[in-house]
């Protein structure tokens, strides 16, 4: 039998008095301040990791994001200019669009905003590096702002929901005979509201995982704002087809471990990544509701496309680059293949989602609001 992971006996000391909400369970095994999952000193992120994101894949994503930083800088003119990523995890995006900003004329402040900055490079934030913080509240908000949120939202804890009949309930976390299981418990009266407000009716048996967070943290995001871009990364669908039960009669709820997908959400807490896509239609709506514009929501190649990513010299024809050996061979061709998973129709890029809404900006001409066939 393999060990217990250190953060079961956290768990069970709290099920002694009671069960505990999945939602209250993702959190202590997510950010759980000693044990938690994204507490942890070691990196989640890469080959070596748990799961893989775009920026980590392939320098080719901040190859992207550099080309929309100076097209905001441009219209940004005289003011100043601020770009902070959110949920920065171990500081990567953001270093790597400080890198491509140094040489550019009144470059902007740079900061990574994170919960836990556990896994950020102490060299990060000297010499005029990006600085990280803890909340978005200790950026400075004068000027205009390029806030970027990759995989933010995903990553939330989340209500497990069951429609049974008429009536919703919610998913808890119990102790039955040694092990943890599941309960069902009478759904609270908001997630109910939730569903009713929108008019999405559940069919009987049908599984959903949904945080009442989602529109909130991001409504947080949008009033901070006064004038600028907020790019959104993420995992997730409109309503309509996140709650379709004919595709997602089961939920979207995956725990991740060395880059294998499980839907057994109990097991070692604290050693797996738990995730669920998320309802971007909250994330619009919000955002409309707080007097910003939409200008973008798609897939996440097309926008990545529509900046230029095909310019990126790994993706150059085979024939035009430089190869001195067969090992320098070997691995730039894993790299270009790690490139073209952010944009071809089986990649990663085809499976996120971009959303781009602005205020108090400019609302139209952006590059990735042309389509990739006009470039």
């Amino acid at each position: 039998m393999p060990a217990e992971a250190p953060l079961s006996g956290v768990i069970r000391k709290f099920l002694e008095s009671s069960d505990l909400s999945f939602a209250d369970f993702m959190e202590i095994a997510l950010y759980h301040p000693q044990l938690g999952y994204y507490s942890r000193a070691e990196d989640p992120v890469g080959k070596g990791g748990d799961f893989v994101t775009g920026p980590a894949l392939s320098p080719l994503f901040a190859f992207a994001l550099g080309r929309l930083l100076r097209e905001f800088l441009s219209r940004a003119g005289d003011e100043v200019s601020t770009v902070v990523d959110i949920g920065c995890g171990d500081g990567s995006l953001i270093h790597s669009l400080w890198d491509e900003a140094r040489m550019m004329p009144r470059a902007p402040r740079f900061y990574g905003v994170d919960r836990s900055l556990e896994r950020i490079d102490a060299a990060h934030g000297a010499g005029g590096a990006p600085r990280f913080v803890r909340s978005l509240e200790e950026v400075p908000g004068d000027g205009v702002h390029l806030l970027i949120a990759n995989e933010l939202f995903d990553a939330l804890p989340f209500a497990r929901l069951v429609q049974r009949g008429e009536h919703l309930h919610e998913l808890w976390v119990t102790e039955r005979d040694g092990e943890l299981d599941w309960s069902e418990h009478e759904a609270a009266a908001p997630y109910e509201d939730y569903f009713a407000a929108r008019g999405v009716e559940l069919a009987d048996g049908q599984f959903v995982d949904l945080s009442l967070e989602w529109e909130r943290e991001y409504a947080g995001i949008c009033r901070y704002l006064r004038r600028g871009l907020i790019v959104t990364f993420d995992y997730g669908f409109p309503e309509k087809q996140l709650f379709d039960a004919r595709f997602r009669r089961f939920g979207t709820a995956a725990s991740y471990q060395r880059h294998r997908v499980s839907r057994d959400l109990l097991a070692e807490p604290g050693l797996r990544d738990l995730t669920a896509h998320i309802n971007f239609t909250d994330l619009i709506r919000g955002g409309e509701r707080e007097g910003l514009r939409t200008l973008y929501f798609d897939r996440q190649a097309k926008f990545l496309l529509a900046l230029g990513a095909a310019g990126y010299e790994l993706l150059r024809p085979v024939e035009e680059m430089e190869i001195a050996s067969l090992e320098e061979g070997v691995a730039t061709l894993e790299r270009r293949d790690e490139a073209r998973r952010l944009l071809l129709p089986d990649g990663i890029g085809d499976d996120l989602r971009v959303l781009v809404q602005e205020k108090g900006f400019d609302a139209s001409g952006w590059s990735f609001q042309r389509s990739i066939f006009d470039r």
